[in-house]
């Protein structure tokens, strides 16, 4: 069996299971579940460590979690330029501090027989630090783990997994895992200097527009956003979520919470974190 192990070191996430737990029942205390008989479909999830952002990855996972226990969750990273194919990570399982999850094998065939895959190599974190999560809200699903390029392609293989868990009766939860903005000079990008100013055009303007198309399920102005107005890491990732979740009866997102690691930790460099639940 081969078994995808943990690439990531410590900062990202706790190192065991104790840890994970602890954190992620902080994350989450207080939180008001959606109503009851809301459908859900997925989510959009930040994907920095969690000392920034895993609070609002979180979440969108409790919410989602707490109305649907789906037999497979797909976790659409990114990281991808427009003339990359998709990813498919095809190993049998991903190890975490909760457990070892079993991935989704039987999707692998049918998806590449719909579209042209190249194997997921190793290291990214837009996927790997979600799957703890996972774990733990959704225990008992098995994990299809795939990246979107930022283009059109992304939407083509939202659709290929929504079709082939139909194709297979499978039911299945798409999460789309974009950071936005990343300004300053870490980035190499501060066009409105720095300072109180600076992030308030990053929320109010710069990551309106990709905000906006999200909660319209606008995958394709999404792409566009994320690509003119820099204002979104991992725009494939996001933008194949919700094809896919559109394709399984999603109408709509609703908003969870948006900030930027500036409001956790101020700088001159910091990076802007949207999580939505992928409702019907």
């Amino acid at each position: 069996m081969s078994k995808r192990t943990r690439m990531l070191p410590y900062g990202w996430y706790p190192g065991s299971e104790r840890n994970c737990r602890e954190e992620i029942e902080k994350f989450v205390a207080g939180v008001n579940p959606l109503p009851e008989g809301t459908r859900v479909f997925g989510g959009i999830v930040p994907h920095a460590g969690w000392f920034f952002s895993g609070k609002l990855a979180a979440r969108v996972f409790y919410l989602a979690s707490r109305l649907s226990q789906p037999q497979v969750v797909a976790v659409f990273g990114g990281h991808l330029g427009g003339n990359s194919p998709p990813l498919l990570v095809m190993d049998d399982a991903w190890e975490t501090p909760l457990g070892d999850i079993p991935l989704a094998k039987e999707f692998y065939d049918p998806l590449k027989q719909r579209l042209t895959l190249k194997e997921e190599y190793p290291g990214d974190n837009t996927i790997e630090v979600q799957l703890p999560m996972v774990k733990y809200f959704f225990p008992k699903a098995k994990v299809l783990a795939l990246r979107g390029p930022h283009s059109a392609k992304a939407v083509e293989l939202g659709e290929a997994v929504a079709a082939v868990a139909q194709e297979l009766k499978v039911s299945l939860l798409a999460f789309g895992s974009t950071d936005l903005t990343h300004y300053g000079p870490n980035y190499g990008w501060a066009p409105k200097g720095f300072g109180a100013a600076a992030v308030k055009w990053v929320k109010e303007v710069n990551d309106r527009r990709f905000i906006d198309a999200t909660l319209k399920l606008d995958a394709g102005e999404m792409l566009r956003a994320g690509a003119e107005d820099q204002s979104a890491c991992s725009a494939g990732g996001a933008a194949a979520a919700v094809a896919a979740a559109r394709k399984l009866g999603a109408a709509k997102a609703i908003r969870v919470d948006y900030y930027t690691s500036y409001d956790v930790m101020p700088g001159d460099s910091f990076v802007g974190y949207l999580g939505a639940v992928l409702t019907g």
